[in-house]
């Protein structure tokens, strides 16, 4: 992440951490999406050229449309009118990070042998939790070619609880004797 973007998103969590900060980041979420679908938006936010005025016209007309509060459009007319508006996805990812951080948040990438249902996710999240000693948001998904069990990345660990893993195992322990 680059330095720009860590100080803006600091400095946005830090005016609305704690009672905000979930809102703040959807709304985020959601004018970049704008952004995103409505490439003249994009265009007319991000040329220099165009007059502020104008800018800041369709920065309310828009935020009017998502219901933006306040600060998060203050702050989207901050890197308006600095011409920093190309680093709103990178400002998104590094709140993120930081959110989770201050709320004792880690992410888990889950993939699974086959589809897992809600109680098999929340049994998942609980053994990482149990584990991590903190909350787990968990982003699953499929790939049949483990065969069978699941592989959870937290952070820089691997848990790999893989058949395909066990067998790799196996294979190298059989090799050995």
């Amino acid at each position: 992440m680059s330095v720009a973007a860590t100080r803006y998103a600091r400095a946005l969590l830090e005016v609305l951490h704690p009672d905000r900060s979930e809102g703040g980041l959807e709304q985020l979420r959601n004018f970049a999406s704008v952004l995103s679908r409505e490439s003249e938006a994009r265009t007319i936010f991000e040329n220099p050229t165009v007059s502020t005025e104008r800018r800041l016209g369709l920065l309310n007309k828009i935020g009017d449309a998502l219901a933006l509060t306040t600060p998060v459009r203050n702050f989207l007319g901050l890197l308006m009118e600095r011409n920093r508006l190309d680093l709103l996805g990178e400002v998104i990812s590094t709140y993120e990070r930081l959110l989770d951080e201050k709320q004792g948040v880690v992410r888990a990438q889950v993939t699974s042998a086959l589809e897992l249902d809600s109680r098999q996710q929340q049994a998942v999240a609980a053994r990482l939790e149990a584990v991590t000693g903190k909350k787990v948001r968990m982003q699953v998904s499929v790939d049949p070619s483990l065969i069978g069990g699941m592989i959870a990345q937290v952070g820089s660990t691997i848990y790999d609880g893989s058949i395909r893993q066990q067998l790799a195992n196996f294979r190298s322990s059989l090799a050995q004797d």
